[in-house]
Order: structure tokens, then C-alpha cells, then sequence
């Protein structure tokens, strides 16, 4: 079942309504018939398990046979008035011998004003049909695009023309994370050796230019700054390093940072990169800024009782959502009078996940371990709370391992430029469109076949680069369209 998309109902839903005036969310739980949702229209709601597909189909089945007698008396009519077209004032040759000049006159007369009426009523049957015909086929577009604005019909389209293919592929060892620089001419990749390699990208095609040995653990996550070169990673061994390009062009250690008690899962940054936010198996969140061209940490968040998965900042750099084991979002908000972070909003959900990610500052995707369907959580003008408002429909993918739970890092990314999130889920890399009404739609899912999948999209769409432990290589995919 599906959960009420009111926070703080935390149930099933279970009613439908079928009231073609009701304004309301027509899917709801119990909760909601008890606050008077849809009391007006109480004969219209049903049980969702009493309605169904065969429900739907049935109605559907009644439009077409109520479409069918329409269609049958309109042929009976018109076969009656072709008949009666046919043999209308007909005469024989012998009747028509029979008849005085009065009598053959008038037969004239009746004929002349019969063809008449004839010629307006066929007239009038034409501009009729005209009318009818333009009607059916308004209808028909309107239901084309009805269709094409259903999930499972759009993703069709959609795939037809968007979608990323693989151009280049080279084998190698396991690399957990990979970044960009603003332009996509540097890659780094961090290994699960430990080891740091700085790639040349061209067009799809890497060149290596040089290998860094900066901790002693595996790496598991990267950040590429925009406004300096220079790159920041995470590793198992608990510390944050950050590399500059030197006067030899030669990329070496500028400040290692050490503080967390855990591996590091995350690192982010505000767009001005004066701000600096890690996350990390210690369960804590630190906030560090940049004084006398080195980082401080200057304050550290706990509320989250198991491992931090996945943090994200908003646009404008003062929300911060978290995610965990402990199935629970949490969003803190900088407080401007008392220049701190500041627990805003809990929200309680029934399945933790590993990867969220700010779209803006009014809408969060997260993603549930082992579902289906990515949650979309839009910030409500009245309450200024973020609610779950919408489940996009996205690939799973297959493994032998059925029990097997989804591997970490690979985290959620939205490109502005394409409007597109990426979705790694269970086996899948998943393609998310979002269109100008907000709306989401998959536009392709990779199946990879085990979900030992770790990638990154360059900041303009157009490349997307993974590695995966079934094919042992870096796959790089283009975007057409």
C-alpha cells in the first residue's frame, strides 16, 4: 500500500472518490474521511480494494457499448432515409400514361419541390456531419494527450528521444566516486584502494595525468569547486582532503581537515564555497568555514540516531536535509540572528533511504531503499513544511541476489540545465525529466544487473560516467536528443 500523502496522518491509504466536482486529493486514508474530506459527496467514495482494475475497465467496456447503439440507430436512421431517398414520389410508366395534363403538372410541381427538400436536408445532414466530425476529432486529440501525459504512455515517448548511450568503455578497478570540474575537462575518480587519479576528459575519452596517495582508506565521496581548482575527498579513514593545482600544474595536498569520528559519506557546499558541510558514519553533520585561507569546523549537528546516508543544501544554501537509517528526514534551517544551524522540520517515513537531493528551494527528491517509486516532497506555502506530495515510478533493475541491499555512494544529482535527476536504485540508473508543470517522468533506466553501481553526470548533462563491479569498467554515456 501507499501512504497517505498528509505527514501526519502515517497510514495507508484505503478511499477513492469518483465525484467529478470534488476538489480534494481523490486517494486518501481513513483519517482524512474523518476530518470531513469528501463529506459532501459521501456516495461517491469507495474502497479502493472494491473499485480496482476491473472497476476501471468496466466503465470503459460501458462508454464503448453506449458508443455502439449511438452508432447503430445513426445507421438505421440513414439506411431508412436512403430508402425512402430512393423511392420518394416514385411512378410507373403506366400510372404516369394514365395522367391528365392538371394531374402530370402537378406531379412536376411535387417533384421540383421534393428535390428541393432533398438538397436541404442534405445540406443540413453535411453541416451537421461537419460539426460532428470536428467534435470527434477534437475529442480524439484531447485523449491523445491525456495519454501522453500518463506516466507509462510519457515514458514511451519520452525514451524515444532522450536517453544516454554508452560510448566509451574502460576496464578498471573499483572506483566509488567520480567528479567534474566546472567545464568537464578534469575527471577524478576515488578509488576503493584508496588511491586518487586525475583524468584528462575529452569527448568522452580519459587520459590519465596523475595518481594521488592521501589516505589510507577507501574513498567515499568527492566535491569539485567552481570558483577555485581545487577538490575536496572523503574517505573511510575519517579525514577530508583538500588538493590544489600548484605551480607545476601538479595537483598535492593544500589541508587535510579531521574531526569526524566515522567514515565521511557526503561533502557539500553553498554556491558562494565559503561554506563547507560533511556528513559521516558518527551519526553528526559538521559545518565548517574558511578563516586565513583555512577550514574550521565552527559547529556540529547530531539528531540522527544511525549513520548519516546523504545530506543536500537547497539553492539558496539555508536548508539543509539529511537522511539515515533511522528513518528520518531531517531539515535544519541557518538562523540569520543566531548565525547557527537550527533543527526546522522531522519528517517520520516508514523505509530509510540512501540518496535525496534538493531540486530547489521547495522540492526534495528522496528515494526509499528497496522501492519502486521516488518520493517527491514539495515545501507547503501555508505551513512552510516540506509534505510528501507526489511517487515517481522508477527501475529497480535485477539480481541474482534478491536480498541483497543497495550499495552506497552514487549520490542523487539534479542538472539544472537538463532538468533531469539522477537516480541510481537497487540495479537501475534511472533518468528523471521534470517538466515546467513539475511534473516527473523516467525517461530511461539502465538495468546494470548488480547494484554495486557508482557514477556522476558532468554539471551540463551531456556526459554520465559509472563504474560497475559486473561489467569491471568505467562506462561513459552521452546524452541525445
Amino acid at each position: 500500500m501507499i501512504n497517505c500523502n498528509i505527514p501526519d496522518h502515517e497510514t495507508d491509504v484505503e478511499f477513492l472518490c469518483t465525484n467529478e466536482y470534488c476538489k480534494d486529493f481523490r486517494i486518501f486514508c481513513f483519517k482524512c474521511l474523518q476530518n470531513e474530506k469528501h463529506s459532501t459527496h459521501i456516495r461517491d467514495v469507495q474502497k479502493i480494494k472494491d473499485y480496482g482494475r476491473e472497476q476501471i475497465n468496466r466503465n470503459d467496456e460501458d462508454l464503448v457499448l453506449e458508443l455502439e447503439k449511438m452508432i447503430d440507430h445513426i445507421n438505421q436512421i440513414f439506411f431508412t432515409l436512403k430508402e425512402e431517398l430512393k423511392c420518394g414520389n416514385q411512378i410507373s410508366e403506366e400510372e404516369l400514361n394514365g395522367l391528365n395534363l392538371i394531374q402530370l403538372n402537378d406531379l412536376i410541381c411535387s417533384k421540383i419541390k421534393f428535390r428541393k427538400e432533398k438538397q436541404y436536408l442534405i445540406q443540413t445532414i453535411q453541416k451537421n456531419a461537419d460539426s460532428l466530425i470536428e467534435t470527434i476529432y477534437t475529442g480524439l486529440n484531447e485523449f491523445s494527450q491525456i495519454q501522453f501525459d500518463c506516466p507509462g504512455k510519457k515514458v514511451k515517448q519520452e525514451m524515444k528521444t532522450q536517453k544516454f548511450d554508452m560510448i566509451n568503455s574502460i576496464q578498471d578497478e573499483q572506483i566509488n566516486s567520480f567528479i567534474f570540474n566546472q567545464d568537464a575537462s578534469i575527471l577524478v575518480g576515488g578509488y576503493e584502494s584508496s588511491k586518487i587519479q586525475v583524468f584528462q576528459f575529452k569527448k568522452g575519452e580519459i587520459k590519465l595525468i596523475q595518481q594521488l596517495n592521501l589516505h589510507k582508506k577507501s574513498i567515499y565521496c568527492q566535491y569539485f569547486m567552481k570558483k577555485t581548482n581545487e577538490f575536496l575527498s572523503g574517505s573511510c579513514d575519517k579525514s577530508i582532503s583538500i588538493c590544489y593545482q600548484n605551480n607545476n600544474q601538479k595537483w598535492d595536498l593544500k589541508q587535510r581537515l579531521e574531526g569526524h569520528q566515522g567514515g565521511i559519506n557526503c561533502i557539500v557546499m553553498n554556491n558562494d564555497e565559503d561554506l563547507l558541510i560533511t556528513s559521516s558514519d558518527d551519526m553528526l553533520i559538521k559545518f565548517w568555514r574558511k578563516e586565513n585561507e583555512q577550514w574550521e569546523c565552527q559547529q556540529t549537528i547530531g539528531g540522527h540516531s544511525s549513520f548519516v546516508s546523504c545530506i543536500s543544501l537547497n539553492e539558496t544554501g539555508n536548508q539543509l536535509v539529511s537522511c539515515s537509517k533511522d528513518n528520518q528526514l531531517l531539515i535544519h534551517q541557518y538562523d540569520q540572528i543566531q548565525k547557527m544551524w537550527i533543527l526546522g522540520q522531522t519528517i517520520r517515513i516508514k523505509q530509510w533511504g540512501r540518496r535525496l537531493c534538493f531540486i530547489n528551494d521547495i522540492m526534495i527528491a528522496f528515494q526509499p531503499e528497496k522501492k519502486e517509486q521516488m518520493h517527491i516532497y514539495h515545501l507547503d506555502n501555508v505551513e512552510q513544511l516540506f509534505i510528501k506530495s507526489q511517487e515517481i515510478l522508477v527501475g529497480v533493475g535485477s539480481e541474482r541476489k534478491k536480498n541483497r541491499s543497495c550499495f552506497w555512494f552514487f549520490p542523487q544529482q539534479y542538472v539544472q540545465s537538463k532538468q533531469i535527476i539522477l537516480n541510481k536504485n537497487g540495479c537501475c540508473v534511472n533518468l528523471i525529466k521534470k517538466d515546467q508543470n513539475n511534473d516527473f517522468v523516467t525517461i530511461q533506466s539502465i538495468d546494470f544487473q548488480t547494484k554495486a553501481i557508482f557514477g556522476r553526470m558532468t554539471d551540463d548533462g551531456e556526459y554520465l560516467i559509472t563504474w560497475d563491479d559486473r561489467s569491471g569498467s568505467i562506462q561513459i554515456r552521452q546524452y541525445i536528443e
